[in-house]
C-alpha cells in the first residue's frame, strides 16, 4: 500500500491545484489553496484502513458494510450538494491517502469529476458506488417480458407490484430472477431519455445547462431505491474483501442489504395509502426515476429540467409545469432540501399553480442533521415515504 501511494503521490500536484482552481471558479466560490509539499516526502499514510466517500450517504453506506474494520471519512458535509461541492487542497489531498476512495459516478460529483478522474489515473483506488449498483440494472428485467409492457402489474398495494420480489429480510439482494428492474420504463443507460420522460431530454431543454464534458445521460440517483443500495452494498463488501481477505466485509454488506429489503417493505406499507391516481410525482430535479420505478409512481417532470441541480429552469418549462399541476390536479411539487433554489423556484410554482398546492421538502443529496429524520440513509429513506405519502394520501 506505502508503494502505491508513494507512487500516486509523484504526480503533477500543479495540475491538481489547477483542477480545483479551475471548478472553484466556475463556482463562484473562494478559491482554494494549492497544496504544499517538502520534496520528496509524500503525504502521511495511516496504519489503518482509510474509506473515504464523498457524500454522506455514501459514508452511510460505507460504515455500515465496514463495522469497526475500517475508518470511514467523508468529504463533504451533511447538507451538501453533491453537484455543487468543490473540493479544498486539503480535500484533495485525502483522496490520495484513503486506501479506497467511494465515489458516484456518472459526474454525480459534478465540480470535482476532473480531480477524480486524474486520481484514478495514477492509481487511487476508486470505487464508482453507483455504475456497481446499476451495473445490471438493465438485465434485471422478469425473463421474455417486455420492459415495456407493465399492464396487469399491480402497483398499488403495499408489498406488491412489478418489483416484489425482495419480499423478505433475509433473501439475497443479488437474487433478482423475475425481476423488473427497467428505469422508469427505460433501459439504465438510455442517454436519449431520462426515467422514461421526453421532458428531461437535455438535446431540449429551456435554459438548461448542458455541462456536456461529462456523462449526464444516466441518473445518478440509485439510493432513492433500497434495493438498489443492497446492491451497492454487496458490491462495495466484494470491492473490501481482497484488502485482507476477511469475509466479515461481506457479511457486513449482507447484514445491511437485508436491512435495506426490508426498509424495502416498510416503505410499500407507508405509500399504501397513496391511491394510484395520485401516484404522479413533480420534484426538484431528476432524482425520483429509480423511487418511481420502484414503488409505482410517474415521474411526470421536474423543477430543473436535469439530473444534477446546476441546470436553469427556463420560462417556457415552469408554464409546462403549471400546467400539469391543473392537469392532473396534483396536490403537491416536492423541493430538495439541500438545493438553494428549489425551495424558492417550488414555492413559486405553488402560487401559479393555484390554491392548495403545497410545496414539500425531501432529502435526496444528502444525510440530514440531527433531528431531522434522515440521519441514516435509512430514517432519510423512510421519512421521503412518509412526506410523500402524507402529501398525496
Amino acid at each position: 500500500m506505502k508503494e502505491r501511494q508513494t507512487k500516486v503521490w509523484r504526480r503533477s500536484w500543479a495540475a491538481l491545484a489547477a483542477t480545483v482552481l479551475a471548478a472553484t471558479a466556475c463556482g463562484g466560490g473562494e478559491p482554494a489553496e494549492e497544496p504544499v509539499y517538502e520534496e520528496n516526502v509524500p503525504p502521511p499514510i495511516s496504519s489503518e484502513t482509510v474509506i473515504l466517500a464523498t457524500t454522506s450517504i455514501f459514508g452511510d453506506i460505507a460504515r455500515n458494510v465496514a463495522g469497526d474494520r475500517a475508518r470511514v471519512d467523508v468529504m463533504m458535509p451533511v447538507g451538501t450538494d453533491p453537484h455543487d461541492f468543490v473540493p479544498s487542497a486539503d480535500l484533495v489531498n485525502s483522496i490520495y491517502r484513503a486506501n479506497l476512495v467511494v465515489s458516484g459516478g456518472f459526474a454525480l460529483e459534478e465540480r470535482m469529476t476532473d480531480v477524480l478522474d486524474i486520481a484514478k489515473q495514477e492509481g487511487v483506488n476508486l470505487f464508482e458506488i453507483g455504475e456497481a449498483a446499476l451495473a445490471d440494472y438493465e438485465h434485471m428485467e422478469a425473463a421474455g417480458e417486455d420492459a415495456h409492457d407493465h399492464e396487469g402489474e399491480d402497483h398499488d398495494e403495499a408489498g406488491e407490484g412489478d418489483h416484489d420480489h425482495e419480499g423478505e429480510a433475509g433473501e439475497d439482494a443479488h437474487d433478482h430472477e423475475g425481476e423488473d428492474h427497467d428505469e422508469a420504463g427505460e433501459g439504465s443507460h438510455d442517454h436519449e431519455e431520462e426515467a422514461g420522460e421526453d421532458s428531461h431530454d437535455h438535446e431540449e431543454e429551456a435554459g438548461g445547462d448542458s455541462h456536456d464534458d461529462h456523462d449526464h445521460g444516466t441518473d445518478p440517483h440509485f439510493w432513492m431505491d433500497p434495493i438498489l443500495v443492497a446492491e451497492a452494498a454487496l458490491a462495495l463488501g466484494e470491492k473490501l474483501t481482497p484488502f485482507d481477505g476477511s469475509e466479515e466485509w461481506m457479511a457486513g454488506a449482507r447484514d445491511y442489504a437485508d436491512q435495506m429489503t426490508a426498509l424495502d417493505m416498510e416503505i410499500r406499507e407507508i405509500l399504501a395509502a397513496v391511491p394510484p391516481e395520485r401516484r404522479k410525482l413533480i420534484t426538484g430535479h431528476d432524482s425520483f426515476g429509480y423511487f418511481a420505478q420502484r414503488y409505482g409512481f410517474e415521474a411526470l417532470n421536474t423543477i430543473i429540467p436535469s439530473t444534477h441541480t446546476l441546470a436553469e429552469p427556463g420560462s417556457a418549462h415552469l408554464a409546462e409545469l403549471v400546467e400539469l399541476i391543473t392537469e392532473h390536479d396534483i396536490p403537491a411539487v416536492f423541493v430538495d432540501i439541500i438545493d438553494i433554489d428549489s425551495p424558492d423556484l417550488g414555492e413559486s410554482l405553488a402560487a401559479e399553480a393555484g390554491a392548495g398546492v403545497r410545496v414539500v421538502e425531501l432529502h435526496t443529496g444528502s444525510l440530514g442533521a440531527p433531528g431531522s429524520g434522515a440521519e441514516t440513509l435509512i430514517s432519510m429513506l423512510r421519512t421521503n415515504a412518509q412526506r410523500i405519502a402524507e402529501a398525496l394520501g
